[in-house]
């Protein structure tokens, strides 16, 4: 009783999957289309076309209408060969026939009379435009993908370079399209939405050796993305195939040739290590597939404003000496300034003979070297702004609540 039990409810969560697999089709999918013509232009009804997938062997067939035209609605991506025979005519076959995500692809046939034992195979294909479709968007392939250079091996980088893409943050999604919010965009993987809920910026992002192709769609929507009225990005990841493929791969960015920064004592340290793979292969051929991927960074990296110049214990209660300035004052709006702050004279060079001349500021501190600022002096916000900061040598640890 208790294995029936088992049984039934696994073969209850694989309907459910396959259920939600098929409603997620009009995403993930494409289709191909046609119209089958004999010699003389004349359409050919009852033509049966057989479409299959070269790298697992899944194939799929119809029949033409009797307007001579055929479609498959559910075709995943992948390299297909198209064969349509019928009796009295030669077998056709168009080979090396490339399907994409959320594409319609037309190819059209053309029957020869003969028998069916001849052949006649098309496997130059010529450049497709589509013609059934007004939605406007460009497709990312793998080779693309894998040779463009991207800092953090993110595919979503790859978002701001396409016309009417206006990139805020494009590591996250956060991308305004023709105008649109950043947040009127959809992120999809596998035709699964994956935009966060409060940015709707992308909360996952496949490893970059496991995403197949990615389209971007930034005009003229189908019906099934009304809701979205920026653009969607649809990214569909690798899967098994009848043979093994794979890789593995390791990146190293570090600080070794990095330039100091003009406000730091020293090269501020970058230690970043991505590492991983991505391998599939058939787990029953012809029927069942598996693919698998990894993706670890480790990164080291120091914050440019990590040594810095603190006030002395001297210093925060307003004792200065003639080191601690060590510039110049010009002219005499300073020498005023100096004067009533703290109730010394400068040299008369820089108040009458040359008011222009500068003077050293030591002679400014002279006399208030030894002994605290005046209390008139010492503001409340200017005591606010300095409390934070803490001792020489001290460590203190800040916390920010949001």
């Amino acid at each position: 009783m208790t294995s029936l039990r088992m049984i039934v409810r696994t073969s209850f969560t694989l309907c459910v999957l396959l259920a939600a697999h098929s409603s997620l089709r009009a995403d993930v999918y494409g289709s191909i289309l046609g119209t089958v013509r004999d010699a003389t232009s004349a359409t050919v009804p009852n033509v049966a076309v057989t479409i299959t997938n070269v790298e697992t062997n899944l194939t799929q067939q119809t029949t033409t209408d009797p307007t001579g035209e055929y479609r498959f609605l559910a075709v995943p991506v992948g390299t297909y060969k198209v064969e349509a025979s019928h009796a009295g005519f030669r077998t056709f076959i168009a080979g090396n026939v490339l399907m994409a995500v959320n594409q319609e692809r037309r190819v059209d046939i053309t029957l020869n009379v003969g028998s069916l034992e001849q052949k006649v195979e098309v496997n130059a294909a010529a450049v497709q435009v589509e013609t059934t479709s007004t939605q406007l968007g460009t497709v990312i392939d793998e080779k693309n993908i894998l040779n463009l250079p991207l800092n953090g091996r993110s595919y979503i980088d790859l978002l701001s370079i396409q016309a009417g893409v206006a990139p805020e943050s494009s590591a996250t999604g956060l991308i305004s399209v023709n105008g649109q919010r950043e947040a009127s965009n959809a992120l999809l993987v596998n035709g699964g939405d994956v935009s966060e809920g409060r940015t709707m910026g992308a909360a996952v992002i496949p490893n970059l050796d496991s995403v197949a192709e990615f389209r971007l769609i930034t005009n003229s929507f189908d019906a099934e993305y009304g809701r979205f009225s920026g653009a969607v990005m649809n990214a569909i990841t690798k899967s098994g195939s009848n043979g093994f493929h794979g890789s593995a791969f390791e990146f190293l960015r570090n600080s070794d040739l990095d330039a100091r920064g003009f406000f730091d004592p020293a090269v501020t340290l970058l230690k970043r290590n991505q590492f991983g793979y991505a391998v599939g292969g058939p787990a029953l051929k012809n029927r069942l597939f598996w693919f698998t991927d990894y993706q670890g960074t480790r990164q080291s990296q120091g914050s440019s404003g990590s040594i810095s110049q603190l006030p002395s214990a001297a210093q925060r209660s307003g004792t200065f000496s003639p080191s601690d300035l060590n510039g110049v004052v010009s002219g005499p709006y300073w020498a005023q300034v100096c004067r009533n702050a703290w109730g010394t004279r400068l040299p008369p060079m820089s108040r009458t003979a040359r008011p222009r001349a500068p003077a050293p500021l030591p002679a400014c501190f002279r006399t208030a070297s030894s002994q605290p600022a005046p209390s008139r002096r010492s503001r409340p916000k200017c005591c606010r702004v300095i409390f934070p900061y803490p001792m020489p040598g001290e460590i203190t640890l800040f916390h920010q609540a949001w």
